[in-house]
């Protein structure tokens, strides 16, 4: 009897410090879920994200159906079109963390240019809000789409939307979107990924660390323009070189991205 109370006491704690909750969760596979995202088309060429089914397109990087824009199909586009989720109440407490999967289209010409973003429900997007991750893709998003983490605990207890932007760059191929969640962990002992890296000092004025990381690839900072200002293959990264501000430091490791923002002073 008294195994038996251990056991439950023990399943219980573990719940507690390593339960998730799914917030929000879109992975496109039907038909009235994909009709609540809308669709934009700033560049105005008439030629923005669609859906298209992984096995009929001969897809292998997912499975089922998946969100794309293109930035060329039979002649060169520059795209800039936006994906907006439906409105997303986020709970006031815990760890958040919101996670996707992307791929490049092609493993020669790959380099799409994106940014997330998330947005006040209801408010229109103007392209001039702060992102809350941004990269450009390299031929390692091909075969296998890589998951994409990214804190977005700032954004605690209000109803929002996310922004998937493609923009900046043209006459490369698609860039895929998939299997979109939000997740909630507790803070006591957190099993986000996003909550287990850390970067210190933060602020910081010369150099940063990066810390647990396990098989650690590479690094790169991108300023809020979108431009890569840093990429190197250390935990230990010189930024005395930057402007003072905010950064967005994505950590590579595996088919895996880590998403983390630190400020320059």
């Amino acid at each position: 009897m008294i195994k038996k109370l251990l056991l439950a006491s023990s399943l219980g704690l573990a719940a507690f410090y390593y339960g998730q909750t799914t917030v929000f969760e879109e992975d496109f596979e039907s038909p009235a879920s994909r009709a609540l995202w809308t669709i934009g088309d700033r560049d105005g060429d008439l030629d923005t994200w669609d859906y298209y089914d992984a096995t009929a397109d001969d897809v292998d990087s997912f499975q089922g159906f998946f969100a794309a824009s293109f930035s060329w199909y039979f002649s060169a586009f520059t795209p800039d079109n936006t994906l907006t989720s439906p409105a997303i109440t986020l709970p006031a407490t815990g760890n958040l963390e919101l996670s996707f999967k992307v791929a490049a289209g092609d493993d020669e010409v790959f380099d799409e240019h994106y940014a997330v973003y998330v947005i006040p429900a209801g408010a229109t997007f103007t392209g001039t809000e702060t992102p809350v991750f941004e990269e450009t893709l390299d031929n390692g998003y091909y075969l296998a789409a890589k998951t994409v983490s990214v804190d977005i605990s700032s954004f605690k207890g209000q109803e929002v939307q996310v922004v998937f932007r493609h923009y900046d760059c043209t006459d490369v191929y698609y860039i895929g979107i998939d299997n979109v969640k939000i997740l909630q962990s507790s803070l006591a002992v957190s099993d986000s990924k996003t909550a287990v890296v850390s970067i210190y000092p933060n602020p910081a004025s010369d150099f940063i660390k990066i810390q647990n990381v396990k098989e650690l690839q590479s690094v790169r900072i991108f300023d809020m323009s979108g431009k890569k200002v840093v990429e190197t293959f250390n935990s230990d990264i010189d930024v005395r070189k930057l402007s003072s501000g905010q950064y967005i430091l994505n950590v590579y490791t595996g088919n895996e991205v880590i998403s983390k923002k630190f400020i320059k002073k």
